[in-house]
């Protein structure tokens, strides 16, 4: 498993925008929860970034919308 795990973080290193998770008290800790589990935390990680990700944009699609009308 600790492959996988190496895998994992060498591709969130790869990834254009930052993931950061990093280890506390036998815990990963990505800023917005924590996990025991290197692989659910980074689910959760990046579960948080896509629906910031949407909000914003649907935000901007909102104002938008409301500045042309």
């Amino acid at each position: 498993m600790a492959s996988i795990e190496q895998d994992l973080m060498v591709m969130l290193q790869q990834l254009p925008i930052p993931i950061t998770i990093t280890w506390q008290s036998n815990q990963c800790i990505d800023g917005h929860s924590s996990s025991t589990d290197l692989v659910e935390a980074t689910g959760q990680g990046l579960k948080y970034l896509i629906t910031s990700l949407t909000t914003d944009t649907s935000r901007l699609t909102e104002n938008k919308s409301g500045s042309t009308a």
